[in-house]
């Protein structure tokens, strides 16, 4: 059902709430046209989070129609034909789900393209590719569709969903998606996302929390496309906490998370949690011959370390040959200890637990076991699963930091600046460029040099025979990408979650570590590439 609506000329008012979605608008104005009576009746952008784009097809007429072969795209390439005996009844509808991840596993059942919340046109075409109907759609927020009041109607507003039934204007509560809080300990704050939409406008978005006898009713605050957010504070083990979501529209009507809400609130209790790495910085990455590594290691726990281990093997021994070194504190915050000099390539694998005083334990990198199974790349029993150093007068790789990434410039462009800090050239020779921790989408070419103090940008849009990223970013989705030397240890890094970066960057802007190269990472509306971030 959908809530009050706003005619669509209202539409240019949500382009503000909505994110730039990696998509160049077509426009076709020599087409034929169709003329069979059917229509595209309602249009949703959803990003992929945390329901794929889809688009309906409607027949006002009473008769029943075959669309076998008929088609639907934003653009002519990435056209999905629809399958063979598939009909639509008189006054019926038709669903296409528009996902490229989904398309890639089942073709047949999906179209290989989105629909961009930014606005852009969306086409239905016969079987002779004569369009059939066209929509300009305009940008909506998640949540969001663009419908056809009353169904094949000439008037389109923004609405809230109906996919597959009739479309309304009636007021209905906001839509209000929320997911169940877990998992919490007592060893860091966490930042609560939850989605709320409605035609008619939110009033506001409000979390209701209870700890003990503190009980706080808090406004939620709007991130934008939707996202509201609310920050939980650090608690202590043990804390039982009961919470629940409302939504108000702006004509007062709510929504509930839970829907048992308020009666019937949610909870979780905070658990002990186990000690956190905060960082771990060796002082070289390319030691040279006999050259001592001093690792500086920062952990934190509410109950405080125990202890922290730093556990090494040379070249290719086996894990139970480890050595181990006791990091020492002064502050229980920062630890320190040194692994000693070695002989030119020998090869050091390591790896670091720390223990709190309940004794739980955590490693760096992050293990993660399920049912008594490691299922992490990094496995603290398997040598070969450890980050290492090789002992070599190598390149001084720590000073090449990933300083920016752009997901969509115009014309369409995907790319990813590196800046060498240091004031000596750094030999980039075979550095690998790794999207989400599988995939290595670029490889710097042999004798590359980045000179003092300098950029070096690649891009995904380039001409044979140079060679650019392999693989594109999302400007709204999540993505992480890292910098790793040609033995694959991890030197610089981005990350985009669904905590963090909210809502993603638009049309010419970024991710950019502000300030330049040491600062954390900010969404710019304005890029500045091979150049220093503002």
């Amino acid at each position: 059902m959908k809530t009050k609506i706003f005619l669509s000329v209202l539409s240019s008012l949500l382009i503000f709430l909505s994110s730039c979605v990696k998509d160049d608008v077509y426009v076709n104005d020599t087409a034929p046209v169709s003329d069979i009576k059917l229509v595209i009746n309602e249009v949703a952008s959803n990003n992929g989070d945390p329901n794929p784009d889809w688009m309906e097809i409607y027949n006002p007429g009473d008769a029943e129609v075959d669309i076998s072969g008929f088609g639907v795209y934003d653009k002519p390439a990435a056209i999905y034909t629809i399958p063979a005996g598939t009909k639509i009844a008189a006054k019926g509808y038709f669903v296409i789900v528009c996902d490229v991840a989904l398309a890639g596993s089942d073709a047949v059942h999906y179209a290989a393209f989105g629909i961009s919340s930014g606005g852009e046109s969306v086409f239905l075409v016969d079987a002779t590719t004569a369009i059939v109907d066209q929509v300009d759609v305009p940008a909506m927020p998640l949540g969001i569709s663009y419908a056809r009041i009353p169904d094949g109607g000439d008037v389109f507003a923004n609405a809230n969903t109906t996919q597959g039934a009739e479309n309304s204007n009636t007021n209905e509560p906001p839509l209000l998606i929320a997911s169940i809080i877990e998992n919490v300990n007592d060893n860091s704050s966490f930042d609560y996302t939850v989605t709320a939409s409605d035609a008619g406008g939110i009033r506001d978005v409000k979390i209701y929390t209870e700890a003990g006898t503190d009980v706080r009713i808090t406004e939620m605050a709007p991130i934008g496309g939707g996202i509201y957010k609310y920050k939980f504070p650090v608690m202590t083990a043990g804390t039982t906490v009961k919470y629940y979501v409302v939504a108000t529209d702006e004509t007062g009507k709510k929504s509930y998370f839970p829907t048992t809400a308020p009666t019937t609130p949610l909870t979780f209790t905070v658990a002990d949690g186990p000690p956190q790495f905060i960082s771990v910085t060796p002082s070289s990455l390319s030691p040279s011959d006999g050259q001592a590594i001093d690792f500086t290691v920062k952990v934190s726990d509410k109950t405080g370390v125990k202890e922290v281990k730093l556990y090494y093997a040379l070249n290719d021994a086996l894990a139970d040959t480890k050595i181990s070194i006791t990091l020492t504190t002064t502050d229980n915050v920062t630890f320190t200890g040194t692994i000693p000099g070695q002989a030119n390539l020998t090869k050091i694998s390591y790896y670091l637990r720390a223990e709190d005083n309940s004794g739980l334990r955590t490693y760096f990198p992050v293990e993660t076991v399920v049912d008594g199974v490691v299922i992490s790349p990094f496995n603290h029993d398997v040598a070969s699963t450890w980050p290492f150093i090789t002992v070599a007068p190598l390149p001084n790789y720590a000073a090449l930091i990933l300083n920016e990434v752009c997901g969509l410039q115009d014309p369409d462009d995907d790319w990813i600046e590196i800046f060498n800090s240091s004031n000596a050239d750094v030999d980039m020779s075979n550095v690998y460029l790794v999207k989400d921790g599988l995939a290595t989408i670029y490889t710097t070419p042999a004798g590359t040099i980045i000179a003092a103090n300098s950029y070096f940008v690649v891009t995904s849009k380039v001409v044979a025979p140079v060679v650019g990223l392999t693989a594109g970013i999302s400007n709204t989705k999540n993505v992480k990408l890292e910098l790793t030397s040609p033995q694959k240890v991890v030197f610089s890094s981005f990350e985009k979650t669904s905590t963090n970066l909210i809502g993603g960057h638009a049309l010419n802007g970024s991710y950019a570590r502000v300030p330049n190269a040491t600062g954390e990472w900010l969404i710019r509306t304005a890029f500045t590439k091979g150049a220093a971030n503002n």
